[in-house]
């Protein structure tokens, strides 16, 4: 059973340091490996420092006013803690409000209570001490420094962060370890073992070895990354080389007198000197070694290559389903279905994005589930005229066109709908929007398709864009949403009316 006061001393041991936060382990192991790169730093920085010196805490005080301490369990992980200093260690709980003020009400208890906390002048928590304190009814923690184990408000909040998932599933034991553990591993933390720099004997240490593995590991990343889109635009203009001579045969018997025909053949006007250009690229490009790559103008290069001989690839393959449709050349069925391809794909996405969409009312959705198996018959009639020639090519392409910007207005209008629900303010409104507005002019140009061609980039919504920019969008603002009640989260210094001119350090804040 807790108990409401315990006291227990042990006795300093010297002892290797064991415990760091990870945080700092993964730096300390960093730096080992950057030693050998500092012969030039005079020796005394390294072995005329003192060594650190882990001691168990001086004493425990437990002040379990709230009754939820295991108190074995406590003394047991406090046992195992290694401080550099000498350390009282005291952990304090008490029944609150979320609204009252934790560091108020342990200044007022330790005043009553536990004078010898405070210094002699009333104004500081006492040398030696670090406090653990946790309101479980109020939801709130606390953390607490003499003046020579005081550390910056970055790591107290680190500290409290330390111990919050614990602290989340009401294990309030383990949370007072967590806390303490983090809080011992920073306390008077030797100027080398600090995860930053290595200051000492005036002379600032800048390890270079590290710089230079994380420059590495960069310039490695942006030469697999140019590698990787070299390949790629290398692939498409392969595919519109070996389609070279039959891309210009398809563009000699397009239809001129075909409005769409008329529009593809424009966008075809300069394919030939963008060919010549994409071929000089890959001459150039190939002659680059892989290990020069990362440059910045080499990367410009091969992503503007790349996307080139995409744009050609997929303008080669309009150019043959435009022939082969307009004409009705053997075929023709297959270069209708390109067509309709993104539309389809579109429509079976319709109930996955109307699907859950609890806050939206029904009339907000049904256009969109309406919308769906309206525009599958319309497919329909559309192929079955185009079979019986009841209706001309370019009437089809019209009929589609219609089609997909309907749905582009119904996904507009949902898009509102969905901004207007979720989002709380102006700014995540814009937040949203913008992305939509990113993905909808990122979204991919269907290869051959006839409408994707002639119309500039962004003139069609589609499912996939709509999806991906309103997640996109959403996970902005969710994030902004926790960042901003993280740097909202009650986190208090002061210690109220009644504190007086306090000013020991610590703070808290709310779990």
């Amino acid at each position: 059973m807790p108990t409401d006061t315990a006291h227990v001393r042990t006795g300093p041991r010297a002892t290797p340091l064991t415990r760091t936060t990870a945080r700092a382990t993964g730096w300390v192991a960093a730096f080992g490996l950057a030693l050998g790169l500092l012969a030039a730093v005079p020796a005394t920085l390294v072995t005329g420092a003192s060594p650190a010196q882990a001691d168990q805490a001086e004493e425990v005080i437990l002040e379990d006013g709230a009754g939820v301490i295991h108190e074995p369990t406590l003394l047991e992980g406090l046992d195992g803690i290694s401080f550099y200093e000498p350390t009282t260690v005291v952990v304090w709980t008490q029944r609150g409000e979320a609204e009252s003020n934790l560091n108020e009400r342990l200044l007022a208890d330790a005043r009553e209570n536990h004078p010898e906390w405070i210094s002699d002048d009333g104004q500081k928590w006492t040398d030696g001490l670090f406090i653990y304190a946790i309101d479980p009814e109020g939801r709130l923690q606390g953390v607490y420094f003499g003046e020579d184990r005081k550390v910056g408000l970055d790591l107290q909040e680190d500290i409290r962060e330390d111990a919050v998932d614990s602290l989340r599933e009401a294990d309030w034991t383990q949370a007072a370890l967590d806390a303490t553990e983090s809080a011992a591993a920073v306390m008077n933390r030797p100027w080398y073992r600090h995860p930053g720099l290595w200051v000492g004997g005036g002379v600032l240490v800048v390890i270079g070895g590290i710089v230079g593995g994380v420059s590495v590991a960069s310039r490695k990343s942006q030469q697999q990354k140019a590698q990787a889109e070299l390949d790629r635009g290398n692939r498409a203009f392969t595919n519109v080389s070996t389609d070279l001579e039959a891309t210009e045969l398809n563009a000699h018997t397009v239809p001129e007198d075909s409005r769409y025909g008329a529009m593809v053949l424009e966008r075809y006007r300069t394919f030939h000197e963008r060919y010549l250009q994409a071929a000089r690229e890959n001459d150039r490009l190939s002659g680059i070694p892989v290990t020069k790559l990362h440059r910045k103008e080499h990367r410009q290069a091969v992503t503007a290559y790349m996307k080139q001989a995409e744009e050609l690839d997929q303008l080669d393959d309009t150019v043959g389903s435009t022939n082969t449709l307009l004409n009705k050349y053997p075929g023709w069925p297959e270069a209708w279905d390109i067509q309709t391809a993104p539309m389809r794909e579109d429509l079976g996405q319709i109930d996955e994005l109307v699907t859950g969409q609890h806050k939206l009312k029904a009339d907000q959705l049904s256009p969109l589930r309406s919308f769906r198996p309206e525009a599958e018959r319309e497919l329909e009639r559309l192929g079955a005229g185009l079979e019986t020639g009841q209706i001309s090519p370019d009437e089809a392409l019209d009929g589609l066109d219609a089609l997909r910007v309907r749905l582009t207005g119904l996904l507009d209008d949902y898009a509102k709908a969905q901004i207007d629900a979720f989002a709380t303010s102006d700014a995540e409104r814009q937040t949203l929007q913008q992305e939509l507005e990113r993905e909808r002019h990122r979204a991919s140009r269907r290869p051959g398709s006839i409408l994707d061609t002639v119309h500039q980039p962004g003139w069609f919504w589609t499912a996939t864009a709509f999806h991906l920019g309103y997640s996109s969008g959403q996970s902005h603002v969710v994030t902004a949403r926790e960042q901003a009640e993280a740097s909202s989260s009650n986190s208090s210094t002061g210690y109220g009316s009644s504190g007086g001119s306090f000013s020991g350090a610590g703070s808290s804040s709310s779990f």
